[in-house]
């Protein structure tokens, strides 16, 4: 099975930090953000080949990743478009010839997911796209695509609510499963999959979602997103062995 990373953006809001690292690699906690996505998605013991699509300083990107412990697992960047997340999973199909279930992950989030079973649920519900949800603060929820779940499967979900209109407080986490026909009927242009086909995807039943209790998740999309992030990681990731 394959997975895909996307990891494309080139981090605009997080200059002058990333004039000379690849949003990817800054470290939180001492370890760089893609480090998460990867022992995520090894969880899952399914998962034999990983993509990372990437714009940006992908030399850099690629020879970090060849020294990447793996798991017998091939890590390999895959150059993008910067098509937005549709659009990226569509190139990164085509270039690699993928006509198989995919495992999705956000290249942006830290926190610690099992993707194992999240397939299985996937397997279980038999729709086309299963997303994995966690609960955020509803004083957050603006800043999330939000699910509206109903005996496991997605009956409404909507990319970042207008305040009042909020169908639930069921976050999308950056992890999900797709079936083929999902990436068949992506459009070969830049797309959000969270603005066009999931909602699709949610009128026809074919969506389910997965509710995760995740100890933390964490985005670092600006300089205080990130700062934040590496003081709360201090509490939570043990010290380094002697």
């Amino acid at each position: 099975m394959k997975a895909i990373i996307l990891a494309a953006g080139k981090g605009l809001r997080l200059r002058p930090l990333t004039y000379g690292i690849p949003k990817p690699l800054l470290p939180v906690g001492g370890k760089p953000v893609i480090d998460f996505v990867i022992e995520n998605l090894l969880t899952c013991k399914d998962v034999d080949t990983i993509y990372v699509g990437v714009s940006h300083m992908q030399n850099m990107i690629s020879s970090y990743l060849a020294h990447t412990p793996k798991d017998n697992v091939k890590i390999e960047t895959v150059s993008t478009l910067c098509w937005e997340t549709g659009g990226d999973i569509r190139v990164i199909c085509v270039e690699k010839d993928i006509h198989e279930p995919i495992v999705v992950a956000y290249g942006d989030n830290v926190t610690k997911i099992n993707v194992e079973k999240l397939l299985r649920y996937h397997r279980k519900m038999g729709r086309m796209a299963t997303v994995a949800l966690f609960k955020v603060p509803w004083n957050e929820v603006n800043r999330f695509g939000v699910a509206k779940v109903e005996d496991g499967l997605i009956t409404e979900f909507v990319e970042k609510p207008e305040k009042g209109k909020e169908p639930s407080n069921l976050a999308n986490a950056g992890y999900y499963v797709l079936e083929p026909e999902v990436i068949d009927r992506i459009p070969n242009k830049k797309v959000k999959m969270e603005n066009t086909i999931f909602p699709e995807l949610a009128e026809e039943g074919e969506f389910a979602g997965l509710v995760y209790k995740l100890r933390y998740w964490l985005d670092i999309g600006t300089i205080e997103a990130y700062r934040k992030a590496n003081r709360m990681m201090e509490g939570i990731l043990p010290p380094p062995s002697k």
